[in-house]
């Protein structure tokens, strides 16, 4: 059996490089952007952690 705790880290929203992160009416919508900041896919959610899921999801 393999026990995983769970962490926070704080880490700052501007250092991801190619991730765009936007909150609208209480809804948060996290895009993968290529170096000319065209979004690739998108991710939504309630929180950021729910955007950043449903982008994964999205990806896979």
């Amino acid at each position: 059996m393999v026990l995983i705790e769970k962490e926070t880290y704080k880490i700052n929203l501007t250092d991801l490089e190619y991730l765009k992160i936007q909150i609208i009416n209480s809804d948060y919508t996290v895009a993968i952007t290529d170096s000319d900041g065209h979004e690739i896919l998108k991710g939504y959610g309630s929180s950021i952690e729910d955007a950043i899921n449903d982008l994964h999801h999205n990806l896979i």
